[in-house]
């Protein structure tokens, strides 16, 4: 009787398991499927393939991001942080004129809203991370896209609403590669370049510098996962993240999957490639 008490109790966990999956599955895919229909309307609003410039469309998905979008952490963003589309749909509320107040983004979820409508357009991309070392790893995200004509990485910030370039030949360049030499490079917003640009939103492009000690490359399409350090970095810092104290591959292990490599001597293309 007891043997079958418990088979029966087992059967019932495991149908309350599979419920509880189904009902997650179920729930994640309705969220892609919004996420989806909300990116095809940006692409479609914005006309973007009837565009043949590569960094036009780029600048102009960011601007439009940006502009639809307000850089504030409050109780609206945290009701909203995990579910995709209703930034997609607020963003888009804005731009149709339907809300009066733009929504409440940060870095990481105006950089996960650029992706897929990237992603739309046939593009690859990645999203890079970078921290300040010498804090309890403040960080800041961004997006970095692959432009097809030169095979090069190239960076995007729709939260500072800017892209760099080299100083010298204006060429656009990938944040995550220059990391090292911040001296060659510059930021460049919509119709000024240099370190002092600030946002609309007053967002001063200078504050990255400290943030270049630790870059984080996560590259979902190809599965790759690791994290390069500059010259500026305090190696032998101990950070406290979640209840763990470490080094920053222990306190954060998931961005060092592929490796942690000093990039002076890797190149941030692939892991642990030699430059």
């Amino acid at each position: 009787m007891t043997f079958r008490l418990t088979l029966a109790a087992l059967a019932c966990a495991a149908a309350v398991a599979a419920i509880w999956f189904a009902a997650d599955w179920l729930s994640e895919w309705q969220e892609a499927r919004a996420t989806d229909t909300h990116v095809q309307e940006i692409v479609a609003m914005l006309d973007l393939k009837a565009m043949p410039d590569f960094h036009q469309r780029l600048d102009k998905i960011r601007v439009f991001i940006n502009d639809h979008s307000e850089h504030k952490i409050d109780e609206e963003f945290y009701a909203n942080r995990r579910n995709p589309a209703a930034f997609a749909a607020g963003v888009l509320a804005h731009a149709k004129g339907l809300s009066p107040d733009p929504i409440k983004m940060e870095c990481s979820t105006r950089t996960r809203l650029m992706a897929p409508i990237l992603g739309a357009l046939g593009y690859e991309t990645r999203v890079v991370a970078i921290f300040d070392s010498h804090t309890n790893l403040r960080s800041h995200s961004f997006l970095e896209v692959l432009n097809p004509e030169t095979g090069q990485w190239e960076t995007q910030d729709a939260d500072f609403d800017i892209y760099w370039r080299n100083k010298d030949s204006g060429e656009r360049v990938s944040l995550a590669e220059r990391a090292e030499a911040i001296d060659a490079i510059e930021p460049c917003g919509r119709n000024v370049c240099g370190w002092d640009y600030a946002s609309r939103e007053g967002i001063r492009a200078d504050k990255l510098k400290a943030y270049l000690d630790i870059i984080s490359v996560t590259d979902r399409e190809k599965g790759l996962r690791y994290a390069l350090y500059t010259s500026r970095t305090d190696l032998d810092r101990v950070y406290r993240k979640d209840g763990e104290t470490g080094s920053f591959c222990e306190v954060e292990e998931k961005r060092c999957e592929d490796g942690f490599y000093d990039i002076r001597n890797y190149s941030p293309y692939q892991a642990g490639l030699p430059r």
